[in-house]
């Protein structure tokens, strides 16, 4: 009985612990017109670059996500898939973008 009484008070701490910490992690949310936007914790559309998992996102001034679209950021052109995520290292048709995703030189 003493165990069982242990053990529900610390599952029942453990609960209260856990719920006083809010998720760290947005969502997405697909919208009425088919596009992405990345919801953070606080209920608003995340702008600008954003990385998730490793993968890095472009999200414009509505938080809308770009997708097959050349971004300009600081001077230099950088290139996202059809999912939104920058390319990095690759040919994009005649133009090759480096490891940090910027526009290196055409063919």
């Amino acid at each position: 009985m003493r165990h069982k009484t242990s053990l529900t008070l610390i599952l029942t701490i453990s609960c209260l612990f856990l719920s006083a910490f809010p998720s760290l992690a947005g969502e997405w949310l697909q919208t009425e017109d088919d596009q992405w936007q990345y919801i953070q914790d606080d209920g608003e559309p995340a702008v600008g670059w954003l990385e998730l998992d490793g993968r890095r996102y472009y999200l414009d001034e509505n938080g809308y996500r770009k997708s097959e679209y050349w971004q300009k950021d600081k001077g230099a052109w950088y290139y996202l898939d059809e999912d939104g995520v920058l390319v990095t290292d690759e040919w994009v048709d005649n133009y090759y973008v480096g490891e940090d995703g910027k526009l290196e030189r055409k063919r």
